[in-house]
């Protein structure tokens, strides 16, 4: 029963992205690990979504390792098949959500190499996460890789894991998160009808705040992206240094343009020559869409976009803050305020 429902989901989602218009929905107040509570129907999605399976099987399969831990197996575990097909004898499984472990326990009974087991990967003591491989693992997987490379805690508990197993190989090895200015987004009153029985929100006139979105049109950005985070998940020392990260952007932009926001998504680098850009490739996941009040840039042509992320923990903190012209264009430039948004609320 859940997989037929999950497969209904993943069915309604692929059709609805097919079809190209602007997906948009509006994110209410919260926390990074809230927003990426994820359900079992969403995951099964995850399973379906040809090109990031095949990116993490040619990844998994370039270290044919023996002993491997996955950290975030789910309830439909497509990453512990893939390391079973790349030749693994032992895959250790770790879940948080209990519910999501024991579904993943009952896929996975015919299975003798594979061990789940139900916990957050920082709250088990290295013993428990060894016992089962038999020795140090060889390899560690992992996809908590979120519409940003931060959001659903990667560097924080990678980087645990570096410190208590050892150095490891890791897939992905790395991951990044950028950002570009786009001009503001009007939708059409089809459009606004086919996000409304899509998933019940009416997007008329998009109110400054954090928006998931989907389909974006390429014709509305402004200038190049830009990284605003980047995590190296091999080597402990480079690591640490990275959970406290803040960078100023500078977009360069013709005088007056209008601006919208700032679109915001993600790359990972699996392994050497395997790389996804959500911004590139059309996967299963999306962007967001940092919404700004009306405004144009000034004369001097540049928006400056400041971003403080600190990823000390599972539950991840951003800080962005962008000036906000006024948009009366007898005063261009005019800067009255910075807009900030917290935790990407």
């Amino acid at each position: 029963m859940a997989e037929a429902r999950g497969l209904a989901s993943a069915k309604r989602f692929w059709k609805a992205v097919s079809k190209g218009y602007p997906i948009i929905q509006r994110i209410p107040e919260q926390t990074s690990q809230e927003r990426t509570a994820y359900s079992s129907d969403f995951l099964y999605t995850l399973t379906t979504d040809r090109l990031r399976m095949d990116a993490f099987r040619r990844a998994v399969a370039r270290f044919r390792a023996h002993r491997v831990l996955e950290i975030g197996c789910g309830p439909w575990t497509p990453l512990v098949d893939l390391c079973l097909q790349s030749g693994a004898s032992k895959v250790v499984a770790v879940e948080a959500c209990a519910t999501h472990a024991e579904l993943a326990r009952r896929r996975l009974k015919d299975a003798e190499a594979v061990q789940v087991i139900n916990g957050r990967a920082a709250d088990l003591p290295s013993e428990v996460l060894l016992a089962g491989l038999g020795g140090p693992p060889q390899l560690i997987v992992s996809e908590l890789l979120g519409y940003t490379a931060s959001e659903e805690g990667a560097p924080a508990i990678l980087l645990d894991l570096q410190r208590r197993l050892g150095p490891t190989q890791v897939v992905p090895r790395a991951a990044s998160s950028w950002m570009l200015p786009v001009r503001p987004l009007e939708l059409s009153s089809w459009h606004c009808l086919k996000n409304w029985l899509l998933h019940g929100g009416w997007p008329s006139r998009l109110q400054p705040g954090l928006y998931d979105c989907r389909n974006f049109p390429e014709s509305l950005e402004l200038a190049a992206p830009q990284k605003w985070e980047e995590f190296d998940f091999t080597c402990a020392e480079t690591l640490e240094a990275q959970l406290q990260q803040e960078c100023h952007l500078s977009f360069t932009l013709p005088a007056g343009t209008e601006v919208g926001g700032v679109l915001l998504f993600m790359r990972a680098d699996l392994c050497p020559g395997v790389d996804l850009d959500t911004r590139r490739d059309e996967t299963s996941w999306n962007h967001y869409l940092l919404q700004l009040p009306p405004q144009r840039v000034g004369e001097s042509g540049t928006l400056v976009v400041s971003v403080a992320v600190d990823a000390r923990s599972e539950d991840v903190r951003y800080r962005f803050e962008v000036p906000v012209f006024d948009p009366d264009p007898a005063v261009p430039g005019l800067a009255n305020k910075n807009m900030r948004m917290s935790n990407l609320e």
